[in-house]
């Protein structure tokens, strides 16, 4: 049990990765394990592979804190681009001892993302299971619960996976889809090592809660680029977003322009013989192209 501690938990993924699902996961988790739970999103507009924030809180006791977790005992970072693409918000309170959950493997974490703020760092491959669990879908909600749920010893595996048949139950999933998931969690949660977030002091001092309407934003310590002038969405490289990639067979193509007239972001450009090329500076991986085209050209592929 938590011994009357709280347990607060901050997930950060992509919009379309399952970030706020997760939170609710692990909460409906913490409800079935008798614990006290709240759980909430933080995001803008809805965008696929936009920053998203997630949050889940659990107690022994009632819970009559409100507001965004800025002092989180556990961060969930299921995509390792958003620790150098919005640094403000995935270590927004977090110190030396605060344990952070990247999805990444060792090997990469250690050869490219040595310049990280001081945390107690994990690492936890969650699109490896995603890609052998759920046949490469980037829908990763159910593993970062899971994942998450192995740092809370209130919440046993049995009812991880009740919370994770309750949650998803709701999106009409195909029977097979839903045992892929449960599969998926089981895996994350034997693979994650165990970190007992009520072995240590936890929330010692309530932080004040943030002057900013929209928390990690524009701070003094992670100040945001400002452009200054008119027609600048060029300027903002934001194919960094992607969870999934678009690829065109050109030789499928019959030119019928349809996504490049479909495409939300005018990420789509047609060449001198009217054939349709992605800008992946700026694809945020919505996926629309792949469902307007009438002759498959384009299929998906998980970004890495």
């Amino acid at each position: 049990m938590l011994e009357h501690a709280m347990i607060e938990v901050r997930f950060h993924g992509r919009g379309g990765q399952g970030a706020k699902l997760a939170s609710r996961i692990l909460g409906q988790g913490g409800f079935l394990s008798a614990l006290y739970a709240q759980d909430f999103a933080l995001f803008g507009a809805e965008r696929r592979g936009a920053p998203v924030v997630s949050f889940t809180r659990l107690s022994t006791e009632p819970i009559d804190r409100r507001g965004n977790i800025e002092r989180p005992n556990l961060v969930i970072v299921m995509d390792d681009s958003l620790i150098k693409e919005a640094p403000g918000q995935v270590f927004q309170g977090v110190d030396a001892a605060t344990p952070v959950i990247v999805n990444t493997d060792a090997e990469t974490f250690a050869s490219g993302l040595k310049e990280l703020a001081t945390a107690n760092y994990r690492c936890v491959d969650m699109n490896r299971i995603a890609q052998e669990e759920l046949t490469g879908r980037a829908f990763l909600s159910t593993i970062a619960a899971a994942t998450a749920a192995k740092c809370v010893p209130a919440i046993q595996a049995e009812r991880l996976e009740e919370a994770v048949r309750t949650e998803i139950a709701e999106f009409g999933l195909a029977p097979d889809l839903v045992k892929k998931n449960l599969e998926a969690a089981r895996r994350a949660y034997e693979l994650t090592p165990a970190i007992d977030l009520t072995a240590t002091e936890l929330n010692a001092e309530i932080p004040k809660p943030s002057w900013q309407a929209v928390p990690y934003l524009g701070t003094a310590q992670f100040a945001g680029p400002t452009i200054r002038h008119r027609g600048s969405a060029a300027l903002r490289a934001t194919g960094g977003w992607r969870t999934e990639r678009p690829v065109i067979e050109l030789a499928k193509c019959k030119r019928c322009f349809l996504c490049y007239l479909y495409c939300p972001e005018a990420a789509m450009t047609l060449d001198a013989e009217n054939f349709p090329h992605v800008d992946y500076e700026h694809c945020k991986g919505c996926m629309i192209c792949y469902q307007e085209c009438p002759t498959d050209a384009i299929s998906r592929r998980l970004e890495v």
